[in-house]
């Protein structure tokens, strides 16, 4: 029985892990308005791709690129954008402040065709 335990956990833990669409696992960040959520990008997924955020207000963004190509962050909402960073080259880091209202945003990289190849999350403003 001592011998099921460990493999028997182990496929607990992998079968609670979700994957986004570029193949990695999902992760959710929750923080309050008016504080910093610091994201990563590379091809092609953000981590983390989901983000809560208690009460409406101005959020920084913290981008890093650990990509090889270029990225960026983009919020949109009903199809408008409402702000994020240009695109920036690899290796490096933008943040921008974006004033939110309750409700779900998409956010995406708007770079080429990296939002189909699933750099999108959500953002959710409680």
């Amino acid at each position: 029985m001592r011998r099921l335990a460990v493999p028997c956990a182990l496929l607990l833990a992998a079968a609670g892990c979700g994957g986004g669409d570029g193949g990695g696992p999902s992760r959710t960040v929750t923080t309050a308005a008016g504080g910093t959520v610091r994201i990563s990008a590379d091809e092609y997924r953000f981590g983390p791709d989901r983000v809560v955020v208690r009460g409406p207000g101005v959020l920084r963004i913290v981008l890093r690129n650990d990509g090889s190509v270029a990225h960026d962050i983009r919020l949109r909402r009903g199809g408008k954008d409402v702000g994020g960073t240009p695109s920036f080259a690899p290796g490096g880091s933008m943040a921008a402040r974006v004033r939110l209202k309750p409700g779900k945003y998409e956010l995406l990289c708007t770079v080429g065709d990296h939002a189909q190849l699933g750099m999108r999350g959500t953002l959710e403003v409680k």
